[in-house]
């Protein structure tokens, strides 16, 4: 399957990514593409994946950050948006 929302090599730059989440919890969320992976200091999306699998692929490929292929739950993705560039 086709993965959405990849963010180009430039928009990379600036990123510094990839905690995963499992959006099937939230309301709205694309039942295809469940998984999400975060930027690590806002909560951003930087990927959706039809797979966990997918996702931990996508997350791992920022680097060795300890943060990097986490997963994270609705409420800890909620207080990373609400204070950015705090780290769990």
């Amino acid at each position: 399957m086709a993965e959405l929302n990849k963010l180009t090599e430039e928009e990379l730059d600036n990123i510094s990514g990839g905690m995963i989440f499992n959006s099937a919890v939230v309301e709205g969320s694309d039942p295809n593409y469940p998984w999400e992976v975060l930027d690590n200091n806002n909560c951003n999306v930087l990927g959706r994946f039809p797979s966990r699998d997918a996702a931990i692929k996508y997350a791992n490929s920022f680097g060795k950050n300890p943060y990097n292929a986490q997963e994270v739950d609705w409420a800890t993705v909620q207080r990373l948006r609400a204070n950015p560039n705090v780290n769990c």
